[in-house]
């Protein structure tokens, strides 16, 4: 099994797709086409599985998000998502994001036969490593150049069992 957890505000919806505003049902930037060819690609080669860790789950349903990965041409919606922390705050972005996607690790990944990838543009190397890749650029999102290989270099890593 393979999970890759993902941010959407700066990897996939980046600042080209703010220029063109929230013009749809569910008044969310849409992504980048250029992201959504590097999704889908990893998508292809890795055969992972989706959670989102993107704020926009506080907002939206699993069914609208399904929806909206549908209407970007994604061709596989999230399973799921991270649960909130309490130590996600204002002051510890990084910080709290990591938790709840270490938590959602802990709590559903039982075996070590699972390969896991989390990217976002907040960076959180630091407690993450080495199952993180940081999309720095928010003009570029997950079409940066080599992002792309290391997120299928992690996923697609040999399992050791």
């Amino acid at each position: 099994m393979k999970i890759f957890f993902l941010d959407l505000d700066g990897v996939m919806a980046t600042t080209f797709c703010y220029g063109k505003g929230k013009n749809n049902k569910w008044d969310v930037y849409m992504f980048d086409p250029k992201c959504v060819s590097v999704l889908n690609f990893i998508l292809q080669e890795t055969g992972c599985d989706i959670i989102l860790s993107s704020d926009w789950r506080h907002n939206l349903t699993l069914q609208e998000i399904r929806e909206i990965f549908v209407h970007n041409g994604i061709i596989k919606g999230p399973i799921g998502y991270t649960s909130l922390s309490k130590t996600y705050t204002g002051n510890n972005l990084e910080g709290g994001r990591s938790d709840e996607i270490l938590l959602w690790v802990k709590t559903h990944i039982w075996k070590n036969d699972v390969n896991w990838c989390a990217v976002d543009d907040l960076n959180m190397d630091e407690k993450l490593f080495p199952n993180f890749v940081h999309c720095p650029n928010e003009h570029e999102g997950i079409k940066q150049s080599g992002i792309k290989e290391k997120i299928i270099k992690i996923l697609n890593k040999p399992i050791n069992i």
